[in-house]
């Protein structure tokens, strides 16, 4: 029951439109590519000792020593931009992230010509924050972290739908008729997924909690989605060729998270006792994990480098007690034994970075993007709480583990809407489309 369109006529109009007051117009070049296309040329002219040894200069750009020329001629063959071989240029363009990717193919009809029929992959980024829709329901909200930038994009595959979830670059969307679909937003590739069961379609769709994947869909066909329910947490799953949703109810308790990992699922159920499910028509568990420290609030199961870390999420209340309100005080980090059923703090991440919230946790190497903190953990606000209708979606920020401190990436004064949670999507574009 699985339907899929990758390159559907309603491919995202990609023009992006910034909502801060800095102008972002894409027949203007961005720096990064300009640099980029800079050291590019270089490089080439150097190795191939079109100008003299002497007249390159050592640099260090994104971490690597490279090469610049003062050389002349270099800079009068270069004002010429839009006669860059076709094969430089996509050299080029596999260094840029989504946003410089569309820059890139607005700056002449040469460059978009590589940037649409090359198809070229942007480079490894940083995950994006999807946000509310527009109250006029067409264009979608997201926040560049890279950039600390809004962006409103025309999706139409996200038109009134309800997101409750990320994994691989896919985005998990649910319509009004309780009808869910893997979306990749920036490809418009689009799976069907199978009607949800009877019992639960009654719920409104803020009671889907989390939803994961085992596997990127576009690479690998034999995946499994995992839900997760706010009724009393249980979970269902379903794979390509099962007719519908089989409930995983193998124990009793609450599930608090789950996660795949090296290639099984792994969940914490109520008292963050650690359980393996063994997947089919009839799911079985297994216990693997001792008991967690007991905090008010979250936990999440994290794939940390071929490690399993259970990290629990710690709230607090601030306010009187007419306007108590909810926010996360700190974040406690286990390493977990999965042969010695025992677990150990964790108090340093390292160079690495944690980003939390109803999406598949995902971890990046922070010396690669910049601006990214390092031994942190970056959240976003997943739960209902009774203040969120006043206060709105407000707990979102990033952890310093050293520290022990808790500080905004999103502007704070801005209102996000309860409806809906802030969503952690790392862009997947394999298969970009250029209009």
């Amino acid at each position: 029951m699985r339907s899929l369109s990758r390159y559907s006529s309603d491919a995202p109009s990609l023009s992006f439109s910034a909502s801060s007051s800095v102008d972002l117009p894409l027949l203007s070049v961005s720096s990064s590519v300009m640099q980029q296309t800079e050291l590019e040329m270089c490089s080439i002219l150097y190795n191939r000792g079109v100008y003299p040894e002497e007249s390159f200069s050592k640099v260090k750009k994104y971490g690597l020593p490279l090469l610049l020329t003062q050389d002349e001629g270099y800079y009068n063959f270069m004002t010429s931009w839009s006669d860059l071989d076709y094969d430089v240029l996509e050299h080029i363009a596999a260094f840029l992230p989504l946003a410089d990717h569309h820059r890139f193919s607005a700056v002449c009809h040469n460059w978009r010509w590589v940037a649409k029929h090359k198809h070229c992959s942007p480079c490894a980024q940083l995950p994006w924050l999807v946000m509310r829709q527009e109250a006029s329901g067409v264009r979608r909200k997201f926040f560049n972290l890279t950039e600390n930038r809004e962006y409103y994009i025309d999706i139409p595959h996200l038109y009134e739908q309800y997101c409750c979830g990320s994994s691989y670059g896919w985005l998990f969307i649910v319509d009004h008729k309780f009808k869910g679909r893997l979306l990749n937003p920036f490809t418009s590739e689009l799976y069907e997924l199978p009607e949800f069961p009877k019992m639960e379609a009654k719920m409104c769709r803020r009671r889907i909690m989390k939803a994961i994947l085992s596997d990127d869909p576009s690479v690998k066909s034999d995946f499994t989605v995992v839900f997760l329910y706010a009724r009393d947490m249980q979970a269902v799953f379903w794979r390509p060729g099962d007719s519908a949703w089989t409930y995983i109810r193998c124990i009793q308790g609450t599930i608090k998270d789950a996660v795949f990992f090296q290639g099984r699922l792994y969940v914490v159920y109520s008292m963050d006792f650690i359980y393996t499910i063994k997947l089919g028509p009839k799911p079985t568990a297994r216990f693997v994990g001792p008991r967690g420290p007991p905090l008010m609030g979250f936990c999440y199961l994290v794939d940390f480098m071929d490690e399993l870390l259970l990290v629990h999420r710690n709230l607090r209340f601030i306010g009187g007690m007419k306007d108590r309100h909810l926010l996360t005080d700190k974040f406690d980090v286990h390493k977990v034994d999965l042969k010695g059923k025992r677990m150990s703090p964790c108090t340093d991440l390292g160079d690495y970075a944690i980003f939390l919230g109803v999406s598949s946790p995902v971890v990046v190497d922070s010396r690669q993007f910049q601006g990214c903190r390092r031994n942190s953990i970056y959240f976003t606000d997943t739960s209902f709480k009774l203040s969120s209708r006043e206060y709105g979606r407000d707990d979102l920020g990033v952890y310093d583990m050293k520290e022990g401190i808790v500080e905004p990436y999103y502007p704070p004064e801005i209102f996000q809407p309860f409806d809906e949670p802030p969503i952690w999507l790392t862009p997947n574009c394999n298969r970009l489309l250029i209009k």
